[in-house]
């Protein structure tokens, strides 16, 4: 995982010096405690930049609404104090400057604010882009006394760099590097040329950067050259590459950390909502599992036996044993009321055994039910599909209503040899389908009882039916959305629409069938 560096940071705001050199914040919005949203305009132009001081992935870049939905950014209804005091200082202020701190991974916007009596401060804000000590602070940059901050840093979780309200806001320690643009040839050539020495020697260099920069294979003149061009901000396509090989260095940074926090966030969801899942699928297990009870054959053979040998049988014994099988009798009563006992014990036994039996039968339907919704969980690729599943989950009760807006109309949809052919990705989808979508001629394809999607091809009655390479990319798309999709021979049934049939009272997506044809993939 690359980091975002000091020498990238400023390839990012030479690009787009002249856009926020004259913006005027608009908006303010704190999605959550380590993301912050500036929406700016300037050239008849918005623009939202978005800052995250997030320990994994601290970045700043312009975004859009493609990238603001891969980083599933909600903006909450209460904003936290230090986004209020942002507002209170901010809004409507024009950026007068901005700077990134040489050799550090700091940017500052500057501004100026008139109090209630019109007197103007100069004000900074500052974002610290640095791993785990990523913040965001807002000072006085006359008297450089700090306003507020988005984390404040007490004496307790810092020895060396305290920062919270009302004291003097100070860079943190620098280590010592050399600067490449005031290093000689000969200097650098004293020095051993490896990522290492470079990274330990020079500042803005890091590993990611000098693992790239060596795949070149350069000889330490070019090195030093190209080092010298790239930190003297003449590379820019250098930069484009190393990031993600997009049309601009926003851009760039943009899709490499959006694509990073998208599965970050998609990993954890799936997580949360496995959790909620796992632990009733564990007792549902041990329902299922339980081994079948053989006594109401052992009761019934005792009864039989002692019927059976009613007369030889003298009563009132406490015990007897018939072909080899001890039968305990009571003694106060005659073979034929302990016989009529056992009758009555084996009644008993039958009926508690015909009761786990059905709840054997029902707990088998919702563990496998159950099965389907981790699949489609773990063969989810967008947050929308979760949100579908999280809907589902409430509707169980196994997790707290909440109002889930989900599209059921954006189902994965592509198109073979003029076919239309639908991809349900969890139950609500297949539900969907099935119910909706799929008419009597369309054929529905599964898994051969294991969990799948459900796959609908689409038949138009002005078309022939499908021939045999159709069906079988169909197949093919039901084993790479299945549980089966790294195994061998893998069977899937297909059958048309109208040999569907959805029992009352059952689970989404849940199905009987007939008629069906199978293909081995």
């Amino acid at each position: 995982m690359k980091n975002l560096d000091s020498l990238t940071l400023k390839y990012f705001f030479e690009e787009n010096k002249d856009f926020i050199k004259s913006a005027i914040v608009q908006k303010i919005q704190l999605p959550t405690r380590y993301e912050i949203i500036l929406n700016i305009r300037a050239k008849n132009e918005n623009k939202k930049l978005y800052i995250n001081i997030n320990p994994k992935y601290p970045h700043i870049c312009f975004i859009d609404e493609t990238s603001k939905t891969k980083r599933d950014i909600t903006i909450p209804k209460n904003p936290p104090m230090f986004c209020m005091q942002l507002r209170k200082y901010l809004s409507g202020s024009k950026i007068k400057d901005f700077r990134v701190v040489d050799y550090e991974r700091i940017v500052e916007l500057y501004f100026d604010y008139f109090d209630e009596i019109g007197s103007l401060t100069r004000l900074c804000l500052c974002f610290e882009l640095m791993g785990k000590y990523s913040n965001i602070i807002l000072y006085n940059a006359q008297n450089r006394t700090i306003i507020g901050s988005m984390h404040n840093v007490s004496s307790e979780k810092s020895a060396n760099r305290e920062i919270y309200g009302g004291i003097k806001y100070t860079y943190p320690c620098l280590k010592s590097k050399l600067d490449i643009l005031k290093t000689s040839y000969a200097g650098f050539f004293e020095l051993s040329g490896d990522i290492k020495t470079i990274n330990d020697n020079f500042y803005y260099f890091t590993n990611p950067i000098l693992e790239k920069i060596f795949e070149l294979k350069l000889n330490k003149q070019e090195l030093f050259n190209f080092l010298q061009e790239l930190q003297n901000l003449k590379n820019t396509d250098f930069i484009k590459e190393f990031w993600d090989k997009k049309p601009s260095v926003n851009e760039s940074i943009d899709s490499y950390f959006s694509n990073l926090m998208f599965e970050d966030i998609l990993k954890n969801k799936k997580s949360f909502l496995k959790k909620i899942l796992l632990k009733d699928i564990k007792k549902l297990n041990n329902i299922v599992s339980i081994k079948p009870d053989n006594k109401p054959d052992i009761l019934k053979q005792k009864a039989d036996l002692l019927m059976a040998n009613i007369y030889s049988v003298n009563n009132y014994q406490t015990e007897v044993v018939l072909d080899g099988v001890r039968i305990e009798l009571e003694k106060n009563l005659s073979v034929s009321k302990n016989a009529q006992k056992y009758y009555s014990l084996y009644k008993k036994a039958l009926s508690t055994n015909s009761y786990r039996i059905l709840r054997q039968k029902e707990a088998k339907e919702k563990l496998d039910y159950f099965e389907s919704i981790v699949f489609n969980i773990e063969n989810a690729s967008l947050i929308e599909e979760l949100e579908e599943i999280k809907e589902e989950l409430s509707k169980l009760n196994l997790i707290k209503k909440e109002n889930i807006k989900t599209n059921k109309t954006n189902i994965n949809k592509i198109i073979y040899k003029n076919y239309e052919i639908y991809i349900g990705k969890n139950n609500i989808q297949n539900d969907y389908l099935v119910s909706k979508v799929a008419k009597d001629e369309d054929l529905w394809f599964h898994g051969q009882n294991f969990p799948s999607s459900h796959i609908i091809l689409k038949v138009p009655n002005n078309k022939k039916a499908p021939d045999k390479e159709v069906l079988e990319f169909c197949a093919k798309l039901t084993k790479e959305n299945s549980k089966a999709k790294n195994s061998g021979k893998t069977p899937i049934i297909y059958t048309k629409r109208k040999n569907l049939k959805k029992p009352p009272n059952t689970y989404p997506g849940y199905v009987t069938y007939k008629n069906e044809s199978e293909i081995v993939i």
